[in-house]
């Protein structure tokens, strides 16, 4: 079975329509199983999983009224054939370390629970597993319904598109549905719900798509039927008038409007279209086992979150980590939860190590790399620690079963994720980690409430802006400290602050996505950047333009500021502000000083604001 596309791929091959659903097709056909049984659900083979919500958070409930943490792995298959090895970019082959694959499949079925793993995740060799007397792990397989068959990119209102959903659902879920071990159902994966992309795909859809009927329709009750209206937040392209705008045309955002607000708008309804249809047709099949969601590509909109919260079990999401220590920004998964009302798996998560035995270089793509096993393993632990302790999180797969190929895979993604390298040899450091971690027991534990800049605010380290880099920038500063609590709802950003005698700094790590197609001209204009504003006492405030892959532009030259952030497939923003003690007309700061701080992030064109504000004292929280 092959390996899933990574998240970057993936968004990629969705920007470009056809081909996605080209590819999703193939990739369906390898994973999917023909089923004997009949059309009509079947009784419950068991009794279900649960979820359960107490005060102290939400908890997944087997059938046996046992709470537990599902800690999952993906890609557990025996990788590629000895007939299909490549000699020069070796990949994982079971057929050269075991004479069949059920001697394959107990093995390390074993293995997985000596490590203290309990659930097979997504792209798992099911039918081999399932065989085994060793397997005693829930199941949660992923159906790709929507992506194999166009949605949500073709009309979700096309009865051939509903049926080819139902379809690849039904093949699917008729084999597994009585199983059991099974837990639940991913509907997807990393869709990504790219705004532009799908805003431009459904009006290249011909008139009579309800996907763009309805498109439309948003458009004439925002606008009021009024063109120009129309036309100060966006601008057509072959279309002069409404009429002509419902035979055809193109709609490019228009800079410094707002029309990015109906464009959520529009996002918010296909989402709620796509879900309400995957929750009708998994449940058509199948009463009994979890909706977990689509698992997002470690990014998401709140309008796709809000719409999916209405229709699945639990909500899904890839997370990557956000430094390789691994620790991650804290507002990700408690705002996923807050527009969702629901639990969450992590679907993925992962680390690295440039230190590995299949010779993987790791530097096709951006993920988390620390240099040893040994930091790999620690960082995992920080991770895993993380999510536990986060109340609405319930479970999380780690990615992957064994490392890809020394030289990459067919997409050229070549990164040392496996707990076993590609000779089959488990990496100690790490499985020993996992094998000790006792996940379940965790998170039964009290939870701890963490400390946060109200208590005070932390001396800076050395140097603020070192390894300005992904998942390295910000790496140094203490963030548990240093983290300024939002005063806004849903926020999308993090705040830190630390300090030195001579300056105070700010670090910021954000969520800003956005795409070039937006705009005719094919880029965001200065206009529409994000803007991050930092004000202290009754100074004027330092505002920022950032993200899009630009510099960051502040309001005085005088202002020392570094930023990272991208467009498209790099949706994180993260930048470092100095503000001196004699810029905030003082001269030096010093422990125990009262600090007034005010300060907001707007996302690209306006799309959602977070906001800081409070009094905090500056501390010494040296030894």
């Amino acid at each position: 079975m092959a390996a899933p596309l990574p998240s970057q791929r993936m968004a990629c091959l969705f920007l470009i329509g056809l081909l996605a659903v080209a590819l999703n097709a193939a990739a369906q056909s390898r994973h999917s199983h023909r089923s004997k049984s009949g059309n009509l659900p079947a009784p419950p083979a068991a009794e279900p999983v649960s979820l359960r919500q107490d005060p102290s958070g939400w908890r997944l409930i087997s059938p046996d009224r046992k709470p537990f943490f599902s800690l999952g792995v993906s890609v557990i298959t025996p990788g590629v054939s000895r007939e299909s090895l490549d000699p020069e970019n070796p990949g994982y082959c079971a057929g050269e370390h075991y004479s069949t694959s059920a001697e394959w499949a107990d093995a390390t079925l074993r293995r997985l629970k000596a490590w203290g793993f309990t659930t097979i995740g997504g792209w798992s060799d099911f039918d081999t597993l399932r065989k085994s007397g060793e397997q005693t792990l829930w199941l949660t397989p992923v159906l790709h319904m929507g992506s194999t068959a166009g949605a949500p990119w073709w009309d979700m209102w096309n009865p051939k598109v509903i049926a080819r959903m139902d379809k690849v659902a039904r093949e699917q879920i008729l084999v597994i549905r009585d199983d059991p071990r099974l837990l639940g159902y991913y509907s997807d994966n990393e869709m990504g719900w790219w705004n532009a992309a799908l805003w431009k795909m459904t009006l290249d859809h011909a008139p009579s798509s309800g996907q763009r009927q309805r498109l439309i329709a948003l458009l004439l009750e925002t606008y009021h039927e009024d063109w120009q209206a129309l036309c100060r937040d966006f601008q057509p392209e072959n279309a002069a008038s409404w009429r002509e705008l419902r035979r055809g045309g193109m709609l490019y955002l228009k800079p410094g409007g707002a029309g990015l607000r109906v464009m959520r708008q529009f996002l918010g309804l296909m989402a709620d279209r796509y879900y309400q249809l995957a929750h009708q047709i998994i449940r058509k099949y199948d009463r009994r086992a979890l909706i977990l969601g689509d698992r997002y590509q470690s990014f998401y909109y709140p309008e796709v979150a809000r719409a999916a919260g209405r229709w699945v079990d639990a909500i899904s999401s890839n997370l990557n980590a956000s430094w390789n220590d691994g620790g991650f920004v804290r507002f990700y998964l408690e705002t996923l939860h807050q527009l969702t009302g629901k639990p969450i798996f992590v679907s993925e998560f992962y680390m690295a190590a440039q230190e590995n035995r299949s010779g993987n270089r790791n530097n096709q793509g951006v993920f988390p790399v620390a240099s040893t096993q040994a930091e790999r393993a620690i960082a995992m632990r920080r991770t895993l620690t993380d999510l536990v302790r986060t109340p609405c999180v319930v479970g999380a797969d780690w990615f992957q079963f064994f490392d890809e190929p020394r030289f990459g895979r067919e997409d050229g993604e070549n990164f040392n994720f496996g707990l076993v390298d590609t000779q089959d040899k488990a990496y100690e450091e790490l499985t020993s980690a996992f094998a000790s971690f006792g996940a379940t027991q965790r998170k039964l534990e009290p939870n701890q409430n963490r400390p946060d800049a109200t208590a005070g605010i932390p001396p800076a380290p050395l140097d603020p802006f070192v390894d300005f880099k992904p998942t390295l920038a910000l790496k140094h500063w203490d963030r548990e400290h240093g983290f300024v609590k939002p005063v806004s709802s849903f926020p999308l950003a993090d705040l830190f602050v630390c300090w030195k005698p001579q300056a105070l700094y700010f670090g910021l790590y954000a969520l800003d996505v956005n795409e070039n197609t937006f705009y005719r001209e094919d880029y965001v204009p200065k206009e529409d950047h994000a803007s991050w504003v930092v004000q202290i006492k009754d100074c004027d405030p330092v505002r920022v333009r950032l993200g899009s892959g630009r510099e960051p532009i502040p309001s005085r030259s005088d202002v020392r500021i570094e930023g990272l952030s991208g467009i498209d497939l790099t949706v994180r923003s993260i930048a470092v502000m100095e503000l001196t003690a004699a810029q905030l007309g003082q001269a030096n700061f010093k422990t125990g000083d009262r600090i007034a701080l005010r300060s907001s992030f707007v996302t690209h064109a306006r799309g959602y604001q977070t906001e800081w504000e409070g009094e905090f004292t500056l501390r010494d929280w040296s030894p």
